[in-house]
């Protein structure tokens, strides 16, 4: 008859010596594959992504079904990173809820490395901004853009957000941008017009 050994109960010296073991075998991952960050609403070491913006709302426009305005005249040094839009015929797509109103955004990032970005969609600005942020946050104030008024409210992540209507369009500004550069791309979006 073989006999099964003894069974010493473990010791909390036994766990520490095992999460030691373990925290080891994770730094020496860590340094092999060049680290792990976090840098939540800034952009982080290494290539961003780059996307052509402008071209996307061209390419959009017949497909979503609404006036899509590319805007004009951005700076020089924002970085279009970003672009996506929901397929109006399912309500789906990149950035949007289920079920969400037709829509394109474009995103850049800022030589700060904050990111912006600008939404049109032809739903109702209650149906826009429940697909585009979640529940957003209650209005707090307006801004007055080369004569246009934007109403503005918090996003995901407690992001700024700035919203206003053009005929059946809604335009939608959030991101981790400053207030200035809000202020650029919705005089953008508005001299585009």
């Amino acid at each position: 008859m073989v006999g099964v050994a003894d069974r010493r109960p473990k010791t909390l010296r036994d766990m520490a010596l095992s999460l030691g073991l373990v925290a080891v075998v994770a730094l020496v991952l860590v340094g092999m594959y060049g680290g792990i960050s976090f840098a939540p609403g800034q952009a982080t070491e290494g290539e961003t992504p780059t996307a052509d913006v402008t071209g996307g709302f061209q390419r959009a426009e017949p497909l979503v079904g609404f006036p899509v305005v590319i805007p004009a005249d951005l700076p020089a040094g924002w970085h279009p990173n970003s672009f996506s839009f929901t397929d109006p015929s399912t309500g789906s797509g990149p950035g949007a809820s289920e079920g969400g109103p037709p829509a394109v955004r474009g995103g850049w990032l800022t030589p700060e490395g904050r990111f912006i970005t600008l939404i049109e969609s032809a739903g109702p600005v209650p149906k826009v901004l429940d697909a585009e942020l979640g529940p957003p946050g209650a209005a707090v104030g307006t801004q007055q853009v080369g004569g246009v008024q934007w109403t503005v409210t918090t996003g995901r992540r407690g992001e700024a957000a700035w919203f206003r209507t053009d005929g059946d369009v809604t335009f939608l500004i959030t991101g981790t941008a400053t207030a200035d550069d809000f202020r650029t791309l919705a005089k953008a979006a508005a001299g585009a017009t």
